[in-house]
């Protein structure tokens, strides 16, 4: 046979000639030593490129002092402060209890004494784990490597900082003793609320030395390297406590401490030294906080990279604005009828740039570094601060006029919400602007629903309120809001009055730069157009009546001023009624927001936590308008007095003045017959009171109920301003006579629109509103006026700032009126 040839036999199977297998094992021996070739070279390679980076990793840094610091500067590029973890206290590795070496171990690298800085069992456990989950649930990184990383590179996430890292930390092993690694890991590693090494964690969390610390509180710190805002017991206790049981957990399951031990240790429980923070070593401690907030917004860098790389930050504060704020807020005789704990906070913007010129987000006078920043960090419902932007702007972009007339009337809404105003009394027909002007509560929210809920919702939304889907009801013309705003939004917001239609995007901070130099931030003005400048003037004209006829007397100046006064009322439960059954004359919240053309500012007054014992007695026409008052006295003080200034070509827009809520037996807030039929949703009111503000709410809460001053609705009852609603389908709405209330008790001057609304099953108002049909009682005849009125604007499409918080995309250019 050829070596072509095949044996046929019964039974066996067809093979090749023996020359054909030769030819076939020379083929494969050729396959298998290219491939032995390329392994060995790629080896080869990999091994010469590992011994130059080895040779190449400087561990100088490891001796060399902390890193350099934060400095701070003002809008005249003036030191404001230094920050650096220079305060760290370096110990030694004999000043550590033993407790909590091995709780450091334990928990970020068990078989850190027999590894030579790389764990290969650790790493390929680690990697085993994060394939089968899908994702990365656990590290592989040896304490010798977050040395490295911590030390010697950058905390950026890639493959070759990696290898370098992996690198650096055999050369460590080589080169230091584990006490030694451990020494230099332990007085390194950030602890969070600005602490670097274990001594400065050891007197922040519990005010002792770090010799001194028990198993529970050693286990506790050893478990904040990981992520020391996450697991910090003073933001989050229960998640610190978890993580301190954990780290519990794993020493005993590794031998270095007993069951008995543990189980003694977790039922420690967590007790922090009052001074739970390094004491702020700057004039203005709240604003800088709010400096390194948005820096690390900004840059996505770490607070520890941002208060150790040696960074320079350049801000808008203006030193007599801040001083301003400052000296007030100093000054105890400016918080009349504080109960103990009493908060406030104030944000004064550009006017024109939004640029943040001053900032106070606290009265505490131990000034925690980051603590919680009432300015912009706070979530409360502002009351009827909220008027101007989600009524009576998207009122006049819809085409009404400033003298268009209102019937305030003890009106019944749909669902039943019946909303009041102070002391129950009701005024009849007025003026658009003198509703507005005295917080009168049922024209607010007759004008709200004769405009539409969803384009108030959506102007709301683009003047950066953070409004939510279950906003959409009609207390949200009182203020009622699901989780709240800040001062900061609502100074952001009103920009749009005193800038001709032009919302300016609130910033504190201008460029940052590198310590070599070099700009890895810089911020500009960023504005938009939300309405046009003849509806601002128009609505600024209304404001400054606000301030000279209405609630907000107490802001008066000696120039131009506008503004809008806000409160928010007590929550109707046990806690807070009278032996009569009603609520106590109280508010929880007060607020204000005022600006001049040069300035906006919003002023924030309440408790952390309110109870019978710490609740406001005054509105938002007092105390926080008095603080307005003198702050901006002194901010403008020997500023040229300008004014408002009217529009090229403004004039007041003519025509037949329109009547809202009742005429001719017609009630224009009754539910239009078209109406689908609605679900109810019932809220439990204001079951946030007892927790402290420090975080935002994990879930939806209930609405709080909102209103300009603390009156009661008939039956003792108080509605949360975010339930109001329509009825069912066919369902009726009714105007009632104006009638005369009780006055204010004696010494007591809340202005008659300060109101309290009635209470409503919480359903949304349906889709699509219109004219309603539906029958009401006969009304007051409307007073005789000269049928013209305030200029009507429309929105002009612009491209949305980014704001704070910054508006839904869904959102753009959702103009309501249009």
């Amino acid at each position: 046979m050829t070596d072509t040839e095949q044996t046929d036999k019964p039974g066996k199977k067809n093979r090749t000639t023996p020359k054909k297998k030769r030819k076939a094992r020379k083929i494969a021996g050729f396959v298998v030593l290219g491939a032995l070739v390329v392994v060995l070279g790629a080896g080869a390679w990999a091994a010469k490129t590992g011994i130059e980076m080895y040779r190449q990793t400087d561990l100088s840094k490891l001796a060399q002092e902390p890193p350099m610091p934060l400095r701070i500067y003002d809008a005249n590029k003036e030191l404001i402060t230094e920050l650096t973890n220079s305060r760290m206290e370096y110990v030694p590795y004999s000043a550590f209890p033993k407790e909590l070496t091995n709780a450091i171990v334990a928990v970020e690298d068990s078989r850190f004494y027999e590894h030579d800085g790389i764990d290969y069992k650790g790493l390929s456990r680690a990697l085993f784990t994060n394939v089968k989950n899908g994702e990365v649930v656990q590290g592989g990184s040896t304490i010798t490597q977050q040395l490295a990383k911590v030390k010697l590179f950058s905390s950026e996430q890639t493959l070759e900082r990696k290898i370098n890292e992996a690198v650096a930390a055999l050369k460590i092993e080589n080169n230091y003793g584990k006490e030694q690694i451990l020494e230099l890991y332990l007085n390194y590693i950030y602890y969070g609320r600005g602490a670097w090494g274990i001594e400065r964690a050891s007197q922040i969390y519990f005010g002792k030395n770090t010799s001194e610390l028990t198993l529970a509180e050693a286990a506790l710190l050893a478990g904040l390297p990981k992520s020391p805002n996450a697991y910090s017991p003073l933001n989050n206790p229960d998640k610190a406590k978890e993580r301190r049981d954990l780290v519990l957990g794993m020493m005993a399951s590794q031998g270095k401490i007993t069951a008995e031990e543990r189980d003694l240790a977790q039922n420690e429980p967590i007790k922090l030294t009052e001074n739970t923070s390094l004491s702020a070593s700057n004039k203005y401690p709240t604003y800088v906080d709010y400096v390194i907030q948005e820096t690390l917004d900004k840059t996505k860098m770490s607070e520890q990279e941002i208060l150790s790389a040696g960074l320079e930050i350049y801000t808008n504060l203006d030193p007599k604005v801040q001083d301003a704020a400052e000296a007030v807020y100093r000054d105890k005789k400016n918080f009349p009828g504080d109960k103990g704990g009493l908060q406030s906070s104030v944000v004064v913007l550009d006017a024109k740039t939004g640029a943040v010129k001053g900032l106070v987000g606290s009265r505490s006078e131990t000034k925690e570094f980051r603590a919680f920043n009432y300015a912009t960090q706070l979530q409360r419902q502002p009351g009827s601060t909220i008027k101007p932007v989600v009524v009576y702007t998207p009122a006049l972009l819809a085409g009404f006029k400033p003298q268009d007339l209102i019937n305030d009337a003890e009106t019944e809404f749909a669902g039943g919400y019946k909303p009041n105003n102070y002391g129950h009394r009701f005024h009849g027909w007025v003026t658009m602007e003198e509703a507005l002007a005295q917080s009168y509560n049922v024209p607010a929210v007759a004008l709200m629903k004769e405009v539409g809920v969803e384009k108030a919702l959506a102007f709301g939304r683009k003047a950066g309120l953070p409004l939510e889907d279950d906003d959409r009801v009609y207390g949200l013309a009182l203020g009622g809001m699901k989780y709240g705003t800040s001062p900061l939004v609502m100074a952001q917001a009103y920009t749009m009055y005193a800038n001709g239609g032009n919302l300016a995007h609130a910033y504190a901070v201008t460029q940052v730069k590198d310590r070599s130099g070099n700009v890895i931030l810089e911020q500009k003005t960023k504005t938009a157009r939300v309405i046009d400048a003849d509806t601002a003037y128009t609505m600024s004209e209304m404001l400054q009546k606000v301030i000279t006829e209405g609630s907000g007397r107490n802001a008066r100046l000696n120039r131009d001023v506008a503004g809008k006064t806000g409160t928010t009322q007590l929550p109707d439960v046990a806690e807070f009624r009278t032996s009569s059954g009603g609520v106590i004359d109280g508010s929880k919240d007060a607020w204000f927001v005022g600006y001049t053309p040069e300035l906006v500012t919003a002023v924030w007054v309440g408790y952390p936590v309110t109870n019978r014992e710490h609740y406001l007695t005054t509105g938002g026409d007092k105390l926080p308008a008095a603080i307005f008052q003198k702050i901006m006295s002194q901010a403008l003080k020997g500023q040229p007095l300008t004014a408002f200034k009217a529009p090229q070509g403004y004039r007041l827009a003519g025509g037949k003045i329109q009547r809202i809520n009742g005429e001719n037996g017609k009630a224009y807030a009754a539910v239009d017959s078209r109406e689908r039929k609605s679900g109810s949703r019932t809220r439990t009111e204001d079951s946030t009171d007892g927790e402290a503000p420090a975080t935002p709410p994990p879930s939806p809460l209930p609405s709080q109920a909102p209103a300009d001053g603390a009156g009661t609705a008939p039956g003792g009852k108080e509605t949360p301003a975010g339930t109001g609603s329509p009825p069912p389908k066919n369902g009726t709405g009714s105007v009632k006579p104006p009638v005369a209330g009780k006055e204010p008790p004696e010494g007591t001057e809340k202005p008659s629109g300060e109101a309290t609304p009635q209470p409503s099953p919480g359903v949304k108002p349906p889709e699509g509103e219109a004219a309603p049909t539906a029958s009401a009682k006969p009304t007051p005849k409307p007073p005789a006026k000269k049928e013209e009125g305030g200029a009507a604007g429309s929105v002009v499409s612009a491209s949305r700032p980014s704001t704070v918080p910054s508006p839904s995309p869904a959102d753009e250019g959702a103009a309501a009126g249009n």
